[in-house]
Order: C-alpha cells, then sequence, then structure tokens
C-alpha cells in the first residue's frame, strides 16, 4: 500500500471498526464539559510521545478499543483514558456562529449561534515549530448561548484536519482544516511514521467500509441539532476551519501556547468555511458562512484524558445542496 493510502486510513481511525456496546446518550451541560476541560490545569505542558508500542498493552490491540469507543459512545466525558494518535492538545470555549444566509438545516442556518468546545491537537508526537506537525480539531457545539444551563443537551461533534502528514506552518490559525482528509502531503523523508499509520489501519476493518468513510467525516449531526425528529435536514458535503485573516499571530514554539487567548490579544476568531459541490480529494472553492470566536482556553490534564468527542456513525443519503 503507498504511504499516501496509509495516512489517509490511519487519520480515518475511529470511523473503522464495528461498535461496541454503550448506555444510552443523555446529553451534557456545558459547565460539566467545561468544567472537565479545565481541570488539572498543568504547571508545564507536557509533550507525549507517540509510538506503536503505545497502541498495544500485552496482546490488547488499545486503538481498536478506542476506534469501537469513539463510534459507539457518544458520551461527552469519560472516566480518564489515553488518547492514542492525538496525545497533545489544548481545549478552547467560544461561540458558534453562522451569519450567512445558508441553504442548510441545524446549526448551518443563518443566526444560528451556540457555545462550543474544541480540542484543538498535533497527531504523532511533532508539537514544536519548525517540525512538520498534523494539525487537527475535534469539537463539539451546543444548541444554547446560556453557560449555566442546566438541562443536559445533545451536542453536535465534529472532526477537522490540515495534512497528516504534517507541514511546516509556523501557526496553527493559518492552518486550513477540513473534514476532507485526503489532502495529504506524505513524503519519503516521513518514513519512520509508516510503522505508527500501519499499526492505526491494522486495528480497524475498512475493507468493510465504503470508500467515503475513509475521506470524510460527515456533518450532519451540525445540520441536525435543533430540528425536529422528522424535519428535512440538509447537510453541507465539506466544512474548513481557519483563523481568521489579519488576526494576531504569536510566535511560540509550541503550537498550545500560540493558541491560548492571551497569546492572541483577547478573544480571537476562526472563520467558518462550507462547500457541497466539491469533489473528495480535490480543491473546492469555499464559502464563508460564520466564525467560531474563541474566548478561554484550557491546557489541562482533563482536556487530554477526559473530554470526549465521538465520530459520527457513516450515513447514505444525506442531501446536500
Amino acid at each position: 500500500m503507498p504511504i499516501r493510502s496509509f495516512a489517509s486510513l490511519a487519520l480515518a481511525a475511529s470511523l473503522f471498526h464495528a461498535p461496541v456496546q454503550a448506555q444510552t446518550y443523555q446529553g451534557s451541560t456545558f459547565q460539566q464539559v467545561w468544567g472537565a476541560a479545565q481541570s488539572g490545569r498543568y504547571a508545564q505542558l507536557p509533550e507525549e510521545q507517540v509510538t506503536v508500542g503505545s497502541f498495544y498493552s500485552g496482546a490488547t490491540d488499545l486503538l481498536q478499543q478506542a476506534s469501537s469507543r469513539t463510534l459507539s459512545d457518544r458520551s461527552d466525558v469519560l472516566p480518564r483514558f489515553q488518547k492514542l494518535l492525538h496525545r497533545n492538545g489544548i481545549c478552547l470555549s467560544g461561540t458558534w456562529n453562522i451569519t450567512e444566509s445558508t441553504p442548510y438545516t441545524g446549526y448551518f442556518k443563518q443566526n444560528s449561534r451556540g457555545l462550543i468546545i474544541m480540542r484543538a491537537s498535533s497527531a504523532l508526537t511533532a508539537i514544536h515549530r519548525g517540525e512538520k506537525r498534523a494539525f487537527g480539531i475535534a469539537g463539539k457545539i451546543f444548541p444554547t448561548t446560556n453557560e449555566g444551563h442546566a438541562q443536559p443537551l445533545h451536542t453536535a461533534n465534529f472532526f477537522v484536519i490540515d495534512n497528516l502528514g504534517g507541514t511546516l506552518t509556523p501557526n496553527f490559525l493559518d492552518s486550513a482544516l477540513t473534514n476532507d482528509i485526503t489532502a495529504i502531503d506524505f513524503k519519503l523523508d516521513d518514513f519512520d511514521k509508516v510503522g505508527l499509520l500501519g499499526a492505526a489501519v491494522k486495528a480497524f476493518g475498512f475493507a468493510e467500509q465504503p470508500l467515503a468513510v475513509l475521506t470524510v467525516r460527515q456533518l450532519y449531526e451540525i445540520s441536525s441539532l435543533g430540528e425536529a425528529p422528522y424535519a428535512t435536514i440538509i447537510t453541507p458535503k465539506y466544512i474548513k476551519i481557519q483563523g481568521q485573516l489579519g488576526g494576531v499571530r504569536s510566535q511560540f514554539d509550541d503550537f498550545r501556547d500560540d493558541l491560548r487567548v492571551s497569546s492572541n490579544g483577547g478573544a480571537y476568531k476562526l472563520d467558518i468555511f462550507v462547500n457541497s459541490d466539491g469533489l473528495i480529494g480535490f480543491q473546492k472553492t469555499w464559502t464563508k458562512v460564520g466564525f467560531i470566536e474563541v474566548k478561554k482556553d484550557a491546557a489541562a490534564d482533563g482536556c487530554d484524558h477526559q473530554v470526549h468527542f465521538h465520530h459520527p456513525k457513516w450515513q447514505w443519503g444525506l442531501r446536500h445542496n
């Protein structure tokens, strides 16, 4: 299998394995999830190493277990666990804002506004400026703007990445992160990563899944959020999230420091773009529909080991416009 294929398959990790049974999802409050995200704040940022050995415990395939969990368990917070591919991250909170007219439903509709919690991370081990870092964001949107809401709410989860092969982009906010994972730039000088990526691919029964599952992470949870159970749902195929142009760009060695609110002169914004016409793996024409405003950050043990982002199961026949 070509190195490029290993990269694409590995990043699609948690979509490939048959789910295990999980308790019925009851939803969460914003305070429950953000409280977990900021628990155990680090005095010094850890630098977790990702190795092939870290995917196994004796004869147990930990990556396979994790892939089953992320597909089947919708919990927003779990008892302490170990992330395997994206160990080093920082949590961010703020608001999701759709400002432009769109043909889509749910929280892609114009004037949709909700709370959001994200975890920004770098895949594998590279975290320092000058290294080839593979950035990604996992996010969950709450259908409310009230941080103190008492009733648990179902969240909409999504995942975007830039390039699993890694890039030399100096600041996370300049990376274009999308849910189409085929934009992989994996060169021969990355050959030392093949063992890691091969172990990831091995854990998932990708032959039983449609090819699209390997390359796109669907967005229907966002377009269904706040809609009635039998409403007609219209979903964009693709999303792109990128730091707003013209904003402050810090020059820290660790990407997590670049994403702190204090490093950006206060609250900062990431633009939201969508597309429904482009083909998988090809350049797309993006339409800006809104922004995410980041107001708080938390580099903490709870962010790395308790906050959980589940992968939506693949659905056929989604309506796009």
